[in-house]
């Protein structure tokens, strides 16, 4: 049934263009967030404001993102089934870095929840460590793969 709605350009196209554009929103978001925005708000002197500010823009930034990513898997879900690519080793590979991006994300999301609570309870460098780890670490880990899964996605094409 979901191969035969792939008959249509049309679906097709509506299907890789909301993969590709979730995947831009994600991915590129979390690059200009890592080396457009964290570079400037290390520049804000008090750490309280600083760690604040960060909190701020990365809890908009993950509520933006989360509907791009059920998209991401909805949509990839789709393509499996609909254009053949079932039981294709990349197929398997992009499935296992979309999972380790989406654990990573969640396990993002709720430290920054944690450093929120650490920022109000007055524990500013406790809240300042978790923050580093998301922007030294968790984050670029993410990037990488995104970077890694859009090259797989574009090889399947060919």
């Amino acid at each position: 049934m979901i191969a035969e709605l792939f008959a249509s350009h049309v679906f097709t196209t509506a299907v890789i263009f909301a993969h590709v554009i979730s995947a831009v929103v994600w991915v590129g978001g979390m690059i200009a967030l890592r080396f457009a925005v964290h570079p400037s708000m290390m520049l804000i002197a008090t750490p309280e404001v600083r760690i604040s500010r960060s909190l701020h823009f990365i809890r908009r930034f993950f509520y933006i993102v989360v509907p791009f990513i059920l998209t991401l898997l909805a949509t990839g879900i789709l393509m499996i089934y609909g254009l053949g690519h079932k039981g294709k080793m990349i197929v398997h590979i992009k499935e296992a870095l979309w999972l380790i991006m989406a654990l990573n994300f969640i396990s993002m999301f709720i430290r920054r929840s944690k450093a929120e609570q650490l920022l109000k309870d007055g524990k500013i460098a406790d809240a300042k460590a978790i923050m580093g780890l998301i922007s030294g670490y968790m984050l670029p880990a993410n990037i990488i793969f995104g970077i890694v899964a859009i090259y797989f996605g574009v090889s399947l094409r060919f």
